[in-house]
């Protein structure tokens, strides 16, 4: 979707002090997660899933957890990038079991 200027600024202001609460609520965010490149990631995939009246009605708590998650698992994703090939294959077996 195309948004106007003055709506992505709106939208990028309000994913970004919601990074911000979560960065420093959550240490591990804050270690291995670059602020501005979540900020940055976070309005692609807002802009791309909702129309911009649902992005403006959401609630603080809703942006706030929907971000979460996708913080979350993009911290996820970075686990495989320090685990050696060994490594990775125990804990593939251990999701496999689970």
């Amino acid at each position: 979707m195309l948004y106007s200027d003055v709506t992505q600024k709106s939208m990028i202001q309000r994913i970004d002090q919601v990074v911000a609460i979560l960065m420093e609520e959550r240490p591990l965010f804050k270690e291995d997660l670059d602020a501005a490149e979540m900020v940055h990631h976070l309005t692609n995939v807002f802009q791309r899933n909702l129309a911009i009246a649902e992005f403006n009605t959401m609630s603080q708590s809703d942006l706030k957890e929907r971000c979460s998650g996708i913080m979350s698992i993009k911290l996820l994703s970075k686990i495989g990038d320090a685990l050696t090939p060994e490594q990775m294959a125990i804990f593939d077996d251990a999701i496999k079991r689970k």
